[in-house]
């Protein structure tokens, strides 16, 4: 039975005409768990396969020379950038739908199809040859950072996706062209609207902070030990990287791209491979879920035990502390007194924004769910630790994202939904606490009483202080092990390394030592070689030797020929005929 689903043609090297003059092309290559890595072969002549980072300028290359290494290397694939929109001037958008294509027929998800039409710029087929892409211009809203959801469901696409990015992504290019669309990329606002319209999910206050960079630098925060801005904290969890943390979760290989593996504690991995390190992060390889420090050490401290969640409310914070018992320098929150009851606390983003895309890979955002605490709440010894918890009344949706309530208009095409969802959460009430009074004793006042002119008075609050004194110079003192700990783990694999390289020349020198006995060995025992060697002139022994083996010969068969001082007395050699004397004019000759 003939299918009734589009199967529209494609045509083989046809890039996309106003990028190739582009300066922001590289490569990039399958890693042996599926991952597409970025590589830059012309950047890294000595290690083709080296892990880059695709938003790192200074690797971008032209589409001649990209092309070029990719044509010339084994695996090796051509990428395009998208750069981030904060630092670069772009307007380019990818529309990435994946499962949405039968590779063997040809045949692709309808809604594909009619968006292919909607956007009227280039499209090209997937590496995989399961997905298509749409490479257009225009930009999402301010409030929509990406989208990712699933596509209406289809019998022959049961798990058909579409991802939507603008900023901050690569994209591998196959220059398998879809015919009849066009050969560059063009403008398609109205169409970018449209598929925001009707999958995008987003909060009214997304914090620019969720996305962005980090406004403080490394150093900016080594110097901070207490902030009143949550800001900084958001900051220092995401600049911290694998090299400044220890895991418990162990090392099981180390591959040749700079890149590690890891047995996650808190997983069952029967390859123990199932966590992978990278120079700027971790990828759960079990759904290609990316993770940051804080979700790392809190699956690792069984904070949390899905590799999807963050931490929020208390347990964000027991995660901030564990991650600085691992090494990292988090600044402890003070919030200011001032404004403390007006504040706003509407911090959390509620993004309809898979953890990660196979295709791309950075760390999560501590920020995609943002922890929030109640402003004024924490003190860093005995503070009442919470977070807003989503109210029962949020909305939620079983198709991934999209307003399932029915529309007040009539249905139209599927380009033209102007379904929205929006998402609200409340915030948790500050508790109050009471104390509890001891009653007197032994004739003694009461707590309540003031105390007597020459009796001093040890408060709760004071003794709040010197714990809290005590919970700082405990935490100095782990800390500073743990930098002691892995600067000797460092020591050991350097000396682990100086005791392979030892082994590998003792290894050389025996064989070499072994070479020379058979060669003496001939030289005492076999007629043949010494003939041959008496027959050899100076000429031909000298282009068959060189001098310094030439020298070690001489030595071993004049050691008789030595004056008081130990030296070699050529001249007593001017009697001797033969192989002796001939090695002894050489030497003299040069």
């Amino acid at each position: 039975m003939a299918s009734d689903l589009p199967s529209p043609p494609t045509e083989g090297g046809v890039y996309p005409a106003d990028r190739k003059d582009s300066p922001r092309w590289l490569t990039w290559k399958q890693a042996d768990d599926g991952r597409k890595i970025p590589r830059a072969p012309y950047h890294n002549p000595n290690n083709h396969d080296q892990y880059v980072s695709a938003q790192d300028p200074t690797i971008w290359t032209n589409f001649e020379n990209a092309v070029d290494w990719a044509e010339k290397l084994p695996h090796h694939q051509l990428a395009h950038v998208i750069p981030n929109r904060d630092d670069y001037d772009t307007d380019l958008v990818l529309v990435d739908y994946d499962n949405a294509r039968d590779p063997e027929t040809g045949e692709i998800h309808p809604t594909v199809h009619d968006h292919l039409k909607a956007a009227d710029s280039y499209a090209d087929i997937s590496p995989s040859g399961t997905g298509v892409h749409i490479l257009c211009r225009g930009e999402l809203p301010d409030d929509v950072k990406t989208i990712a959801d699933e596509l209406p469901a289809h019998d022959a696409f049961p798990e058909a996706e579409i991802e939507v990015y603008d900023s901050a992504r690569y994209l591998s290019t196959t220059g398998n062209h879809i015919s009849g669309t066009p050969d560059e990329t063009r403008p398609a606002q109205e169409f970018i609207d449209t598929l925001v319209d009707e999958y995008a999910t987003v909060s009214d206050a997304v914090p620019d902070a969720a996305v962005s960079e980090p406004s403080k630098s490394r150093a900016d925060l080594e110097d901070l030990d207490t902030t009143s801005d949550m800001e900084d904290i958001f900051d220092a969890i995401k600049q911290v990287r694998p090299r400044d943390i220890r895991l418990d979760s162990p090392v099981t290989e180390e591959r040749s791209d700079g890149s590690k593996s890891r047995n996650p504690t808190w997983a069952n991995s029967e390859t123990g491979t199932r966590l992978a390190q990278l120079d700027e992060g971790w990828v759960y390889r079990d759904g290609l879920i990316g993770l940051d420090a804080l979700q790392v050490v809190a699956l690792e401290e069984g904070l949390i035990t899905n590799e999807t969640d963050y931490p929020k409310g208390d347990t964000f914070w027991d995660a901030v502390d564990a991650l600085r018992h691992r090494g990292a320098h988090i600044p402890e929150y003070e919030p200011e007194d001032d404004d403390k009851d007006d504040e706003d606390d509407d911090r959390i983003p509620v993004r309809n924004e898979r953890a990660m895309s196979p295709s791309d890979w950075t760390p999560a955002d501590p920020n995609t769910r943002y922890p929030t605490t109640q402003p004024g709440t924490r003190t860093p010894a005995t503070a009442n630790r919470s977070a807003p918890e989503p109210s029962p009344s949020t909305p939620t949706s079983s198709s991934g994202g999209r307003n399932t309530e029915p529309s007040t208009r009539e249905e139209a095409d599927p380009l033209s939904t102007d379904s929205t969802e929006t998402s609200s959460e409340t915030q948790a009430s500050k508790g109050s606490t009471t104390e509890d009074h001891a009653a007197p004793v032994d004739g003694q006042p009461n707590s309540d009483s003031p105390p007597s002119a020459d009796e001093p008075s040890t408060s709760d609050e004071d003794t709040s202080t010197e714990t809290q004194q005590l919970e700082e110079e405990l935490d100095d003192v782990t800390s500073r092990l743990e930098v002691l700990q892995r600067a000797l783990n460092t020591a050991n694999e350097y000396i682990a390394e100086l005791q392979t390289e030892l082994k590998e020349e003792r290894e050389e020198r025996t064989q070499l030592e072994e070479e020379n006995r058979d060669l003496q060995h001939a030289l005492e025992t076999d007629p043949e070689t010494k003939a041959i060697i008496d027959s050899l002139d100076a000429t031909t022994l000298s282009d068959l030797l060189d001098d310094e083996t030439l020298a070690l010969l001489l030595i071993e068969v004049a050691e008789e020929h030595t004056d008081e001082s130990g030296k070699l007395d050529l001249t007593t050699l001017e009697v001797d005929a033969g192989p002796l004397a001939r090695l002894a004019s050489i030497i003299r000759s040069r």
